[in-house]
C-alpha cells in the first residue's frame, strides 16, 4: 500500500483530476518536473509585485517598480536562474521585457496607490469536509461588508472557454475560499483571476452552490486519492496534452514506455 500524501493542495487537486498518473510521479514518487520559462515569469513577477504593494502606496510608480525589479533580480540570482533553464524561450533581455510588461499592466486593471492588500502570499492549513488541505493564496482585501475577495496573478495566456469552463478555471480558488471558511470562519464574496499579460480581470461571484461543488471536488479528490494509493492503481489519463508533459518525454509514464 502506498502512503497517501499527508495534504492535498488545491494545485495538486487539479493535477490528479488532470491524470492520477501525473499525481503519482510528481506528489508521491517525488519526480521533480524542471522548471519552465512561463513559471519563472511567473515567479519573478509575483515576488517584484509583492515587494511593491509592502512600500508604502505613495510610492507605489512604475519607477519604483523598476527599481523593485532590479533589486529581486540581483537578490534571487534571476539571471543564473534563467539561465540555467532547459527550454529557454529567448534570451535573458526577452525574459526581462515578457516579466515587465506583465508587472507594468498591473496599473491598467488597478491603481496600486489606491490598493491596500490585507495579506500576500498567505498560507492557509484548514481541515475541509475532513481532507486536509494547504496552500498559499496570492492576495486577499477585505470587503467593507467585512467578506474576503481573493485573487490571484497569472502571467500566461487567458485559457480557452472551450477546454476550459468556470468551474475548472476558477476551482483553485474556490477551493481557497473554502480553506479560509474552514480555518477562519472568513466569508469570500468574490475571487478573481488577474491576467496580467492581457490585461484583463475575469472574477467569480462565490455562492453556496459553486462553494459546495468545490467542497465536493476536493472530498471526491481525496476519495480517488486514497483508493488509488490502496491498489496501486494510478491510470494514465493520455491526451494531446501528453505531448507537454514532461513525464512522457522523460520516459517516466508507462504509458509511453516501449514494452
Amino acid at each position: 500500500m502506498i502512503e497517501p500524501p499527508e495534504y492535498l493542495s488545491p494545485s495538486s487537486i487539479g493535477t490528479y483530476r488532470d491524470c492520477p498518473q501525473k499525481f503519482k510521479l510528481s506528489r508521491i514518487d517525488r519526480i521533480p518536473e524542471p522548471s519552465t520559462w512561463a513559471q519563472h515569469v511567473g515567479t519573478f513577477v509575483h515576488e517584484v509585485l509583492e515587494h511593491l504593494y509592502q512600500a508604502d502606496p505613495g510610492v507605489r510608480t512604475i519607477d519604483t517598480l523598476r527599481a523593485l525589479a532590479a533589486e529581486r533580480w540581483t537578490a534571487s540570482d534571476w539571471e543564473a536562474q534563467v539561465n540555467a533553464l532547459a527550454q529557454p524561450e529567448g534570451s535573458i533581455k526577452d525574459f526581462k521585457n515578457v516579466a515587465f510588461r506583465c508587472m507594468t499592466n498591473l496599473w491598467e486593471l488597478e491603481n496600486p496607490q489606491e490598493v491596500e492588500l490585507d495579506g500576500m502570499e498567505h498560507e492557509v492549513i484548514a481541515d475541509v469536509e475532513g481532507v486536509a488541505m494547504k496552500g498559499y493564496i496570492d492576495r486577499f482585501v477585505f470587503h467593507h461588508d467585512g467578506s474576503v475577495i481573493i485573487s490571484d496573478y497569472k502571467t500566461g495566456k487567458i485559457p480557452s472557454a472551450r477546454f476550459t469552463p468556470d468551474d475548472k478555471k476558477f476551482f483553485q480558488l474556490l477551493a481557497y475560499a473554502a480553506m479560509l471558511e474552514a480555518s477562519d470562519q472568513e466569508t469570500t464574496s468574490r475571487v478573481q483571476l488577474m491576467y496580467l499579460k492581457e490585461p484583463v480581470v475575469h472574477e467569480l461571484s462565490v455562492t453556496q452552490v459553486n462553494l459546495s461543488v468545490a467542497k465536493g471536488v476536493i472530498v471526491e479528490t481525496r476519495e480517488g486519492v486514497e483508493a488509488a494509493c490502496a491498489s496501486g492503481d494510478f491510470p494514465c489519463n493520455v491526451t494531446k496534452l501528453c505531448d507537454w508533459c514532461f513525464y512522457k518525454t522523460s520516459g517516466h509514464c508507462p504509458a509511453f514506455v516501449q514494452k
